[in-house]
């Protein structure tokens, strides 16, 4: 099937850009970072969802980024059992620069594709996901 051997196609580049990833920051590091910007402060377990992680790795990789100075954990004011994730500042400008870099990529990739086909195939994309996370043979739906 020809949409399935071009979706090879296209994991195959996503490989190839992960070992090309950001000087500064893997690609799994930016989605865990983008996780805590995007919710403000969360629990572990609210991350690893959004990631689509088990917790034991994202406690790992929320850990390595706390050793790197970009994440820290505060006191939840609701709980004092747990506690909250949140971005250092040099977690939030070093995010800025990793998304900047992968910005200038993408850009770099659809420099001769017009505005239109951009958003079109942004829409496509955000429909084709949608569609495969929700398949009943989906690990996203199964793990829901």
């Amino acid at each position: 099937m020809e949409l399935r051997d071009d979706l090879y196609e296209l994991m195959k580049v996503l490989r190839v850009l992960k070992q090309r990833r950001h000087p500064v920051l893997p690609a799994g590091t930016v989605g865990l970072l983008q996780a805590i910007e995007r919710s403000g402060s969360c629990h572990l377990k609210d991350v690893a969802a959004r990631c689509a992680l088990d917790q034991s790795t994202t406690s790992r990789a929320v850990s390595a980024a706390s050793q790197a100075g970009l994440v820290r954990r505060v006191a939840d004011p609701n709980d004092g059992r747990a506690s909250l994730l949140e971005l250092t500042e040099s977690g939030r400008r070093t995010l800025a620069e990793a998304e900047a870099w992968y910005d200038a990529l993408l850009a770099g990739a659809l420099q001769d594709w017009s505005a239109a086909d951009i958003e079109q195939f942004g829409a496509h994309l955000r429909r084709f996901t949608n569609a495969l996370s929700v398949s009943p043979l989906s690990p996203l739906e199964a793990s829901r």
